[in-house]
């Protein structure tokens, strides 16, 4: 599997995550819900950045893709921001709903760039060989984050 397809399974689970947090009726499923949402996107957002953003930026000295790794890298913070900011919400209030709300919308927007701009660009950098070394390197990294969180 390359890097690309290795991504798009992450977002797509994130989205049934999402999907399945909307659809739950009670408070617990959700929490539970939200928890594996924050892990999934937590994980994943920290070992992109190490791994295939930073292939791309050594890959190339063009300012436009540095641009547009910069805007991920800002969009990855304010999806950050918003699972802090439910984090400190109780789930079944009006505002939390809202919230989901926006940054669910904040996730797809960033899906939806990363998959047609990101990923358009990497592909004219980085060789076949590298995407699926990626996909392996990104893999490897979040394991061992997922084991180290479960030893905390």
């Amino acid at each position: 599997m390359d890097i690309y397809n290795y991504l798009k399974k992450d977002h797509q689970l994130v989205a049934d995550l999402m999907e399945k947090l909307l659809a739950a009726k009670d408070t617990a499923q959700r929490e539970t819900l939200f928890a594996q949402i924050k892990q999934e996107l937590t994980l994943h957002a920290d070992t992109e950045e190490v791994t295939f953003y930073k292939a791309i930026q050594e890959a190339t000295r063009s300012q436009n893709v540095q641009e547009k790794i910069e805007h991920a890298d800002e969009e990855h913070k304010e999806i950050r921001e918003y699972l802090e900011k439910l984090s400190s919400t109780h789930v079944d209030s009006e505002e939390w709903m809202e919230q989901f709300g926006e940054f669910k919308h904040s996730v797809s927007h960033h899906v939806e760039e990363e998959e047609g701009d990101i990923f358009e660009k990497a592909q004219k950098y980085l060789s076949k060989e590298q995407a699926v070394q990626l996909a392996k390197d990104m893999d490897a990294l979040k394991k061992k984050q997922k084991k180290d969180l479960a030893a905390a």
